[in-house]
């Protein structure tokens, strides 16, 4: 009898232990999945409104006379269409779509002789989209490194480190999926000519330091930002 008794008390023990610890499993698991829940949930960005369709600009009047000029006064040092027997026509086609491409009177920036003009080695900020209907701004900050002058398809070559590889940015200055190109740091006298291909094998040559780029852009965000919230004030 007695026997019996400590067996029941030692099974009831044991049942009790048991479900005991299937509790602190099952507690410990909702624990867990009550702690990480909240990681594991991501806030989505909301998407970006879709922008406008691009159209050029209304053209201003008849083509423009091109007669006497050369490809370099054009802001064409390279002229692939220069023995083409109508190659003034085209010529003046190219100068016509370059103004109506430009809406921000950004070849400013790449002009030879322009007063606001920039040179290889400047620093500057770019912000394009990949697509108008579902845009979602790509902000890319370099040193410039090169000019390439070829009319209404004037590129820009802008050069930075990411994880310690070189990575260039060939821009089309007058393409439509570019929102603005920002100068965040001017530099004159680098070079008289239009590229610094050499600092691909000389980063540290940089005059202004790729190690600053970053720093460039946190501050010039910053300053953005507060020139909002100081206009949402008034």
């Amino acid at each position: 009898m007695n026997a019996n008794k400590s067996i029941t008390l030692l099974t009831a023990a044991v049942s009790r232990l048991s479900s005991s610890r299937c509790a602190c499993n099952v507690n410990a698991a909702v624990g867990i999945r009550r702690y990480a829940a909240p990681r594991a949930v991501a806030q989505e960005e909301e998407p970006e409104a879709a922008l406008p369709p691009f159209y050029p600009r209304a053209p201003s009047g008849p083509l423009p006379d091109l007669k006497g000029k050369s490809p370099s006064d054009l802001q064409i040092s390279y002229d692939p269409r220069g023995h083409y027997k109508g190659r003034r026509l085209v010529r003046s086609i190219d100068v016509e779509l370059r103004s109506r491409l430009d809406p921000d009177n950004r070849a400013e920036l790449f002009r030879k002789g322009s007063p606001t003009a920039v040179e290889p080695g400047s620093v500057l900020l770019i912000e394009q989209v990949s697509s108008r209907s579902r845009p979602r701004t790509q902000v890319f900050a370099g040193v410039l490194i090169a000019v390439r002058r070829k009319g209404v398809m004037t590129n820009i070559v802008v050069r930075n480190y990411v994880l310690g590889t070189g990575v260039e940015l060939v821009l089309p200055i007058f393409s439509p999926s570019v929102k603005r190109i920002k100068v965040l740091k001017r530099v004159t006298g680098v070079t008289e000519g239009d590229n610094i291909y050499w600092l691909r094998d000389k980063p540290s040559a940089a005059p202004l330091g790729f190690t600053k780029i970053d720093e460039m852009v946190v501050r010039d965000r910053e300053q953005e930002r507060r020139a909002k919230k100081m206009q949402g004030q008034r």
